[in-house]
């Protein structure tokens, strides 16, 4: 018996191994890494999900470690660990899907997005796709709600750039206007029939609202749907409450951990 709880652990401690040194790894690169069976492999998964040490990504399946500790847990780390339990939440409650975003070099990245598990066909969008910062949601509500010296910055990047979806930032007056606008509503929406696709993204809609974490912006969540469905007065009367509570719930759960990894940090002083 006792053979066999050591072997266990040291199985579920080289899996652990595997994903801590790196951002993620699906259930065949697991296999081929640690070359444990997949049966055991979604037996140990399993066990160290249901303690809190592992997650699975909604969007492509992928595992990675949950933040833990304060030299571990990245700000990213934290909102992919929040985001993802509560969008999964939202999806199931609304049926629409979401998309999680941070702002990174000029554009907003989707980081997690439970377009997968929604029963709508709305188009797909994985881990990693990028958004412009004017014409999109996401975009604008990071513009409206990020500080003014990072705003500043992005402004700055977006003049220089070469994209011609970039081009609006040297019009002062639009951007100010936009920004006000979105924070007078408290959320930002897409330029009307915006798509980066060749096809199927300007049949949807969406609206995106700021995660705020000790008074900073740390993420952004959307709602997506289809134009046929709904229109987006509809939408917002209907969704934005439930979108804004699941982003200050997102906010709370990382204020919540940074305290934690906090207190743990003063403890091993």
């Amino acid at each position: 018996m006792a053979g066999d709880t050591l072997r266990g652990l040291e199985r579920g401690l080289l899996v652990l191994d595997a994903l801590s040194v790196s951002s993620g790894l699906t259930l065949r690169e697991l296999h081929r890494n640690t070359s444990l069976p997949k049966p055991t492999l979604l037996r140990i998964l399993a066990t160290l999900e249901t303690h809190g040490y592992v997650r699975r990504r909604i969007a492509d399946g992928v595992w990675r470690c949950r933040a833990r500790r304060p030299d571990k847990g990245s700000l990213e780390g934290l909102l992919l660990d929040a985001g993802s339990d509560i969008l999964g939440e939202l999806c199931c409650r609304l049926r629409w899907p979401s998309d999680l975003a941070v702002y990174d070099a000029g554009s907003m990245t989707i980081v997690e997005t439970t377009r997968r598990k929604t029963p709508y066909a709305v188009n797909w969008t994985g881990i990693g796709y990028r958004v412009p910062m004017l014409q999109t949601g996401l975009g604008r509500a990071w513009l409206s709600y990020c500080s003014d010296e990072e705003r500043e910055d992005i402004l700055a990047s977006l003049r220089a750039s070469e994209s011609p979806f970039d081009r609006a930032a040297n019009n002062a007056q639009l951007v100010e206007q936009l920004i006000a606008e979105t924070r007078q509503q408290g959320y930002g929406t897409r330029v009307a029939g915006f798509t980066l696709r060749k096809a199927g993204e300007e049949k949807s809609d969406g609206f995106a609202v700021p995660v705020m974490s000790r008074n900073r912006i740390v993420g952004c969540i959307n709602l997506i749907w289809l134009v046929a469905a709904l229109d987006l007065p509809t939408a917002i009367a209907r969704y934005l409450p439930e979108v804004q509570a699941a982003a200050d719930m997102i906010g709370s759960e990382i204020d919540a951990r940074l305290a934690l990894n906090s207190a743990q940090a003063t403890d091993l002083q």
